[in-house]
């Protein structure tokens, strides 16, 4: 009986050791395995699945339990399951926008994307896609060398994409995806979802393409979608070509192009005067930046204390006292709907510049209370931005 117990035990601990070889999955949320990824100086492996997919289930019963990919995943990374379609997966996947499943990516510490890949059909390719994130250098220069040449496939080009994306190429992820482009069936859904991600220039092959065959897009993802991402594309062209202007010579080329926008899509009446006042804001045009605010403000953002704090943000080129009298009755309206510190800072800092010394001492001094009962980590700028008030009146 004893050695038959024993022979019992000795099974499952034979059992017990085969099951730990595979990789170990960290079940933390995603604060705390980035935490632990900087506590041991390790890289993130996230494995985004479905219940659904059949892949992911054999990858997790057929590839992620053998011993050699345990060995090297546990020593390098630290190794994270992500159902896509359920809690924090669904936040995550928002985020790294799985093209597929299973989708491996691989993160530093900060959750910072450096590759990236879907799906692995054994041991041996999962190790080499994670021997790729650990050294992705190499291989990006392998594959930026063979692009050159006209040398890569499907998988290489999506591959070198992701990790040109890493590096912040904008510009070469851009003519990357439409020689990827012209490798796949254009209107697909995948595809689509690929193009939110890397395509950012409204001169891409593909982009293009997408314009002039909306209603076959419309038909795979949904107009809504893609018209809100053609919509993004143009208007983060149109504020970087146009908003950093910073005299009123180019007024009229400013008006004139963003007529031209207005004609590609459509745009509402607050993204209209967030356009101007952007624009007023750079071109030191306090009286037209403060008209553009004050419509903004009483159509749009007198029920939204960020929306509010966003504008106050950019009146720092405003000095007349009317104006500023305008901005402290903004300021004051964000408080009420929001008593965080970060309105109580924008109010006080208004006081300041009218030279209200009683309300801007009170108004620092409720930030920092704000500040310390949200423990939102803000007291040391606070207290920068108090020594400076208490600086002004000391004479």
């Amino acid at each position: 009986m004893k050695k038959y117990v024993l022979m019992v035990v000795l099974t499952l601990v034979s059992v017990a050791t085969l099951l730990a070889q595979g990789i170990e999955f960290n079940h933390g949320t995603w604060s705390e395995i980035k935490a632990q990824a900087k506590k041991e100086n390790k890289l993130i492996f996230l494995d985004f699945y479905t219940v659904w997919c059949a892949p992911c289930r054999k990858m997790a019963k057929e590839v992620f339990p053998l011993p050699e990919a345990g060995d090297f995943y546990n020593k390098h990374f630290i190794n994270v399951k992500v159902d896509a379609e359920k809690g924090e997966g669904i936040t995550l996947a928002k985020e790294y926008r799985p093209s597929g499943y299973p989708t491996l990516v691989f993160t530093d510490a900060d959750g910072k994307q450096l590759y990236r890949t879907t799906g692995a059909e054994n041991a041996q390719e999962l190790i080499r896609h994670a021997e790729i994130a650990l050294n992705p250098q190499q291989d990006y220069e392998l594959l930026k060398g063979k692009y050159a040449k006209n040398e890569l496939g499907k998988e290489d080009l999506y591959r070198y994409m992701v990790m040109a994306k890493a590096k912040d190429k904008t510009k070469e992820v851009n003519d990357i995806f439409d020689r990827y482009f012209s490798l796949v069936k254009p209107s697909g859904t995948g595809v689509f979802t690929l193009m939110e991600e890397y395509v950012t220039s409204s001169s891409s092959k593909s982009f293009v393409y997408l314009q002039r065959h909306r209603n076959d897009f419309y038909r795979s993802s949904g107009k809504k979608q893609v018209d809100a991402y053609i919509k993004k594309v143009l208007l983060q062209e149109f504020s970087s070509q146009f908003l950093s202007y910073n005299n009123h010579e180019r007024q009229e080329h400013y008006f004139a192009s963003k007529s031209l926008l207005k004609s590609k899509t459509l745009l509402t009446e607050k993204e209209d005067l967030k356009l101007d006042m952007s624009y007023y804001q750079q071109a030191q045009d306090e009286n037209n930046f403060m008209k553009a605010a004050d419509l903004l403000v009483k159509k749009y953002a007198y029920k939204d204390d960020e929306e509010i704090s966003m504008i106050l943000g950019g009146a720092y080129l405003v000095k007349g006292q009317q104006h500023l009298l305008m901005l402290k009755k903004w300021a004051e309206m964000a408080v009420t709907l929001k008593d965080s510190s970060l309105n109580y800072l924008g109010l006080a800092m208004i006081c300041d510049q009218l030279k209200d010394k009683e309300n801007a001492l009170k108004n620092i001094e409720l930030c920092m209370a704000a500040s310390k009962r949200d423990d939102d980590g803000k007291a040391s700028i606070i207290e920068k931005f108090k020594q400076r008030i208490q600086q002004h009146y000391k004479n």
